[in-house]
């Protein structure tokens, strides 16, 4: 202690000096003939002299302080632990041939042996050696360089494996990693790795780090293929039916007939249990009406008093062990493992920015330096995408996730088909639309109103207001006409009755799947020609220009 003291005052007496013999410079250069800017320049040497004597000596000082410091620290610590436990190093998960991986460092973080050092010295450190900004993004630049050496250097299957986990994992956990990586190469080193490796198992998480980085392969058709479904509750099974009808007419399951699908609240669970489960339709339907059983089965009293106390009719606990257990809690980005799974993606609201926005649950990253308009994120599991996007007002809680509220996609976005089209061009820009289906879940044609037309109920206003904010039909408007023909295709039946979103009756619910085999029947050759639509291949030129694009990047060729 008394050395840190001593340390202090001299340096308070060496700044005393300094300032005495700044104001005697300054005093002889006010009288001096020769002029201020020569008498300055004179002057100047000698106190930079001067101070380098001084501060000289103090540093030096300081420096013995602080090893006679560090030398009573580490004699404590050998006399309480012993000399074996001091000397002991701290143990590193290693692989063959000394792989390890490197830990990234969030701040300042000294070797072990001068931990105590930096105590006494830390106040002397300059504050940019302290920032903990730039030695986090030094270290992590080190570490993403280290897991893309050791996963190309590899001279196993097992070993390559293991290196290629971790940078996946190294990826997903530090998003600013991605690009650092893309900059250095690393998309033409997986290219090449995965057009020799043959084993299911590196080629899949070869798949999700390719999916993480942006990465798209050359498509399959002629163009891009979208699907999309609206909310609507328990009204889904309507569109569970027809697609059962497209499905018949390609002879394909849906997920083999597009390349980019997106749902929001009912198109959401529909989406996410379909595609990424490999589940058929009719074990959907089946499904589907299983869940709303068990969702929707409440009484009056305890629904109203829910309402009253958490502005939920249902009970959003329930909600979420049903989704956990029926969605699944596979991450987003790891479902970019399977090699039939499309680009998936589903939209909330969220309500607690200035401005209600839309959000994009993503099973991919966009590419290097392309940016989207919408929020978004992968990091979610498909639970909690679909508890996002299905978030209803009054029937179940806001949902939070980090800093940002979620409720039902609906409420901004209720056709997204205008979001999937922008996002799958994002993807694969310059690429043509080869066919757009999108499915409504129900409408009715409007009734004429009872009520005096100079004055409506605060109710039949709300309403109003409510069915304008979601209303799906303005989307599909838009792009019947701004969509080439024979590439876009709306399928929204007309019903016998608009039930409400939480129906559980089997025979209204039997009404719905008869409205949609009727629909069929009127519509049948729509359904033929978008049918003929997705089933274009490619053609050879596009091949030939698909394969040259590859073998560029493959080489490192923009």
């Amino acid at each position: 202690m008394s050395l840190g003291v001593s340390s202090l005052r001299s340096m308070s007496v060496s700044h005393w000096k300094l300032l005495t013999h700044l104001k005697e410079c300054v005093s002889k250069s006010c009288s001096n003939e020769k002029g201020i800017l020569f008498v300055l320049s004179k002057e100047w040497v000698s106190v930079l002299q001067k101070l380098r004597m001084i501060y000289g000596s103090v540093d030096s000082q300081i420096r013995k302080n602080c090893d006679s410091k560090s030398a009573i620290v580490n004699e404590q610590i050998k006399a309480e632990k012993g000399c074996s436990q001091t000397d002991s190093k701290e143990a590193v998960p290693k692989e063959d041939n000394g792989y390890s991986l490197p830990q990234v460092q969030t701040g300042f973080k000294p070797k072990k042996n001068s931990v105590q050092n930096v105590e006494v010295c830390k106040e002397l450190m300059p504050k940019w050696k302290l920032s903990k900004e730039a030695m986090s993004k030094i270290h992590n630049n080190s570490r993403t360089r280290h897991v893309i050496v050791s996963a190309a250097s590899a001279e196993t299957v097992q070993s390559r494996l293991k290196r290629l986990e971790d940078l996946a994992s190294h990826l997903n956990q530090y998003p600013e990693a991605r690009h650092y990586a893309t900059k250095e190469g690393i998309i033409r080193v997986l290219l090449q790795m995965r057009k020799t490796a043959d084993d299911e198992p590196t080629l899949a998480v070869l798949r999700e780090i390719l999916a993480v980085l942006g990465h798209v392969d050359p498509l399959p058709g002629r163009g891009i293929r979208i699907l999309s479904i609206d909310g609507g509750g328990i009204r889904g099974v309507l569109v569970i039916e027809l697609l059962k009808k497209l499905e018949e007419l390609t002879g394909k399951r849906v997920y083999e007939m597009f390349d980019y699908v997106c749902g929001v609240s009912t198109g959401a669970i529909l989406l996410c249990v379909l595609v990424p489960q490999k589940k058929t339709l009719t074990e959907l339907s089946e499904m589907y009406k299983e869940l709303s059983t068990k969702i929707f089965t409440q009484s009056a009293f305890w629904g109203t008093s829910n309402l009253v106390w958490s502005h939920s009719y249902y009970d959003t606990e329930m909600w979420e062990q049903l989704l956990k257990l029926y969605v699944g809690e596979t991450s987003l980005m790891r479902t970019a493992r399977d090699p039939l799974m499309p680009k998936l993606s589903v939209i909330s609201t969220v309500v607690n920015l200035p401005r209600v926005t839309a959000y994009v649950f993503r099973n991919y990253s966009l590419p290097y330096k392309v940016q989207s308009p919408y929020m978004g994120g992968c990091k979610h599991k498909l639970w909690e995408a679909v508890r996002a996007s299905a978030a209803a007002p009054s029937y179940f809680e806001e949902y939070r996730l980090g800093d940002l509220l979620h409720q039902d996609g609906g409420l901004l976005v209720n056709n997204p088909t205008a979001v999937a089209l922008h996002e799958a061009k994002q993807l694969w820009p310059g690429c043509p639309v080869q066919c757009v289906v999108s499915f409504g879940t129900g409408r009715t044609n409007p009734a004429v109103c009872s009520e005096d037309v100079n004055s409506s109920s605060w109710k039949t206003k709300f309403f109003k207001i409510l069915d304008s904010a979601t209303d799906t039909e303005a989307v599909h408007t838009m792009l019947n006409d701004l969509l080439p023909d024979g590439a876009y295709f709306r399928f929204n039946p007309y019903v016998t009755e608009m039930v409400t979103m939480d129906e559980i009756r089997p025979n209204k619910i039997g009404q719905l799947e008869q409205d949609a085999t009727m629909y069929y029947r009127r519509n049948k050759e729509t359904f033929q020609e978008a049918a003929k639509s997705l089933m274009q291949s490619s053609t050879l030129s596009q091949k030939a220009l698909n394969w040259i694009r590859l073998q560029r990047e493959m080489l490192g060729m923009k």
